[in-house]
C-alpha cells in the first residue's frame, strides 16, 4: 500500500471508529483529503508550508473562505490520523467575509433570544450568553476552550488587530457560563448553534444574520448606554477590543489619541473598563430576570383547541 493509500485508510479509520460519522460526511471527508493528497504529490508527510501553500494554491483557483473552513477541519483530522504535525489553531482557520457584513440585530431581537433561554441546551446558552455580554466575532467564539475561563474571567482571543484581553465574568451570566464544559468548535458548528438559537427563541431563520449580528448590535447600543450613564465613549473601544488607533480615530478623531487613552485607563486595573461598562450594559438585566416560559404545545393541540370551540 504506497502513503497516499495509507493516510486515507488511516483517515477512514479515525472517521467509523469507536462512532462512525454519516456515510457522506465519511465520503466527502476522504474526497476532500484524496484531492489534497494528490496536490502534494510525493511530499509525503506535508510540513506546515506545505499546508500553507495549498490554501494560498485553493484561494488562488477561486475556492471561498467558507469551503476553505471546510478543507482546514479535512485536513486537520488528516494529519491527526496518521501522526502528522499539525501546528495550527482556531486563530488560523479560514473566516468567511460575509460575517463581517451581517446586519446588527434589534435592541428587541436581542431582548427576546436571551428570554426564552428555557428552550436552548448548555451550549446554545453558553455561547448566547458571551455573544450578547462581550460581543466577540464568530472565529473568537470557536477557540474559546476549557483554558480560557479562570476565576470568574474569559480570554477573547482578538482576531484581528486589536487587543487581545480577559474580561470579568458578571455575575448574572456565570450558571450558564459553568454549565457547559466549553472546547474549541469548527466556526461552521458555531453558525449551526446560531441558526438554532434563532429558530428556538425568534421562531424563525435569520438569513444574512450570524454571531456578527450581536457585536454590530453592541457597537451601536453600548455608546447610547455609556452616554446615558455620563461616561466616556471610548470606553466603547477597549470594551470591544478595537484596536487603540482605531478606538481614537472612531471616537476622538485621532489615532494617538486612542493609544494614549487606552495604556492610562489598564495600567492600574485591567478590569476598569469592564465593571464601568457593565454597570450600564445594556443586555445583563435580562440574563438575571427569570426565563419566559413558554411550554410547546402537543402535537394536534391546535386542532383539537379549534374543534372543542
Amino acid at each position: 500500500m504506497d502513503k497516499r493509500a495509507e493516510a486515507l485508510e488511516n483517515l477512514k479509520l479515525d472517521l467509523t471508529s469507536p462512532r462512525p460519522l454519516a456515510a457522506t460526511t465519511i465520503s466527502n471527508y476522504v474526497s476532500i483529503a484524496s484531492r489534497f493528497l494528490t496536490w502534494l504529490g510525493d511530499r509525503i508527510p506535508p510540513n506546515d508550508k506545505d499546508l500553507r501553500r495549498y490554501f494560498i494554491h485553493q484561494r488562488q483557483q477561486g475556492m471561498k473562505e467558507g469551503s476553505l473552513q471546510i478543507h482546514f477541519a479535512v485536513l486537520q483530522k488528516l494529519c491527526l490520523a496518521n501522526k502528522w504535525d499539525w501546528n495550527f489553531t482556531g486563530r488560523d482557520r479560514p473566516e468567511a467575509s460575509d460575517q463581517e457584513e451581517a446586519p446588527g440585530f434589534t435592541e428587541e431581537e436581542v431582548i427576546e433570544l436571551i428570554k426564552k433561554r428555557d428552550r436552548y441546551s448548555a451550549a446554545e446558552c453558553f455561547y448566547l450568553a458571551i455573544a450578547t455580554t462581550f460581543f466577540p466575532r464568530r472565529v473568537e467564539l470557536a477557540v474559546i476552550n476549557k483554558h480560557s475561563i479562570k476565576d470568574n474571567t474569559i480570554y477573547i482571543d482578538t482576531h484581528k488587530k486589536g487587543e487581545k484581553r480577559w474580561h470579568l465574568i458578571p455575575d448574572e451570566i456565570m450558571p450558564y457560563i459553568a454549565a457547559y464544559k466549553v472546547y474549541e468548535h469548527a466556526t461552521s458548528s458555531l453558525s449551526a448553534v446560531f441558526h438554532r438559537i434563532c429558530q428556538k427563541g425568534l421562531g424563525k431563520d435569520m438569513p444574512g444574520y450570524g454571531w456578527h449580528s450581536f457585536r454590530r448590535t453592541g457597537d451601536t447600543i453600548l455608546p447610547i448606554c455609556l452616554a446615558r450613564a455620563g461616561k466616556p465613549l471610548t470606553y466603547v473601544g477597549i470594551f470591544l477590543r478595537w484596536s487603540p488607533k482605531e478606538t481614537g480615530r472612531r471616537i476622538l478623531g485621532a489615532a494617538m489619541a486612542g493609544v494614549y487613552t487606552q495604556q492610562k485607563l489598564l495600567s492600574a486595573d485591567p478590569f476598569f473598563i469592564d465593571r464601568e461598562v457593565l454597570s450600564c450594559h445594556p443586555f445583563l438585566f435580562y440574563w438575571r430576570t427569570p426565563p419566559v416560559v413558554t411550554p410547546v404545545p402537543a402535537p394536534g393541540a391546535d386542532a383539537q383547541a379549534q374543534k372543542g370551540g
